[in-house]
């Protein structure tokens, strides 16, 4: 049991550069990393929705999908093609969409909780219910 010791700015330095390195990421990790860190989450708040996760759709992975939770009681999905378009092109596609008002979204819905049928109240004309 013997003891370690280094360099505290040195070890800082390490980790420093370990997290700035994403060349391991896929296109797709890149970009769910540049909308959760740049998805302006205080607007989202005053309309209760929370990001939850982000990532291809499975059925298309030319869609690129945000789930978002809405007062705990629905998830809203949000997608947005590629069109061989960058990660850093795509994200800040997404995050402008997520800044304009949740009415304006081309979206889907589902309800977590079985007893809701109706959209959520801040649905907008374009929203629609998931399809199984």
């Amino acid at each position: 049991m013997r003891g370690v010791s280094f360099a505290a700015a040195e070890y800082d330095a390490e980790v420093a550069r370990v997290a700035a390195d994403h060349s391991w990421e896929t296109p797709e990790r890149s970009a769910g990393r540049r909308v959760l860190t740049d998805v302006d989450r205080e607007r989202l708040l005053t309309y209760n929705l929370r990001p939850s996760w982000v990532a291809n759709d499975y059925r298309d992975q030319e869609l690129f999908r945000v789930a978002l939770e809405f007062n705990g009681d629905y998830q809203v999905f949000v997608d947005t093609p590629w069109r061989g378009r960058s990660p850093e092109e795509l994200a800040g596609e997404v995050c402008a969409t997520l800044a304009r008002p949740p009415s304006t979204w081309h979206a889907t819905w589902h309800a977590m909780v079985p007893s809701l049928t109706a959209p959520p109240e801040i649905a907008g004309p374009s929203w629609r219910p998931v399809r199984s």
